[in-house]
């Protein structure tokens, strides 16, 4: 009998983070972009003497801006291999291979010592993982008493209806969403792992438009991206698809930058 291969990742129906970076082509993937990244690093004292963790970096992007930004020493892990190629080459085309090194790695299992780095940051992460206490505890692991964790996260600004959360699933397959907290949830998370001097900003989802894909994403790939929605039918649709839905459910959708003291 002949095996046959599925893959389950399509445009329609993979989970809405593979879609915007497998087919869209996006490589800032955390709700903000580079704007939410600053807050968040210097909520957490981000500066050019902080040795700093970027947890599931992806294809390195943060961690590359916070080297660039800040003058800070930087290393990213992501359990993804090719990601974390992708992020070695950026990094030496970015000119801060020097101040910035990559591995492979499990947030779940940091291959790091107790109390190595001054800063852990990551974005976007908590909501893809199967065990958010344990990710918790791994970053509080390997900060020095007094340093900073740090996580921006998708955040509900309330309790959405079952109805809304059949609709991430079933029509916009934004399965990742289905793990995405309260603000208030996501406060008791942190409280509970025993950190210190929580520190919550609230922000609403706005998107961020030409300019602000700019910004993040540099104009080539934006070039890249936008021929895409134009020439590709069913990028376009599955992305306008999701527009009307986050914009008809505007009243839900947040984010949230949570900064905490070892």
């Amino acid at each position: 009998m002949e095996n046959q291969h599925v893959n389950p990742c399509t445009i329609e129906k993979c989970d809405i983070f593979d879609f915007m970076a497998k087919y869209v082509g996006l490589s800032v993937l955390h709700p903000g972009g580079f704007p939410a990244t600053k807050k968040l690093a210097q909520a957490c004292g981000i500066d050019r003497e902080k040795k700093v963790l970027d947890i599931a970096c992806g294809k390195g992007t943060s961690a590359i801006f916070l080297a660039k930004e800040y003058g800070c020493q930087v290393e990213g892990v992501d359990i993804s291999g090719d990601l974390i190629d992708e992020a070695k080459v950026f990094a030496r085309q970015k000119g801060v291979a020097e101040r910035v090194s990559f591995q492979v790695g499990d947030a779940l299992n940091l291959a790091y010592s107790d109390n190595e780095f001054d800063v852990a940051v990551s974005q976007a992460m908590l909501i893809l993982v199967s065990d958010k206490n344990k990710a918790i505890q791994e970053a509080k692991r390997v900060v020095k008493p007094g340093g900073y964790a740090g996580w921006l996260e998708l955040s509900w600004k309330k309790q959405p209806p079952k109805e809304f959360m059949d609709a991430v699933s079933n029509e916009i397959c934004a399965y990742c969403m289905t793990n995405v907290l309260t603000y208030e949830d996501w406060e008791n998370l942190f409280r509970d792992s025993g950190f210190s001097q929580i520190e919550i900003t609230r922000s609403s989802m706005n998107m961020s438009g030409v300019r602000g894909m700019i910004r993040d994403e540099g104009f080539g790939n934006v070039i890249k991206v936008m021929s895409k929605y134009l020439f590709n039918s069913r990028v376009r649709m599955r992305m306008k698809n999701l527009n009307v839905f986050m914009n008809s459910n505007s009243e839900y959708f947040g984010y949230g930058i949570y900064t905490a003291r070892k």
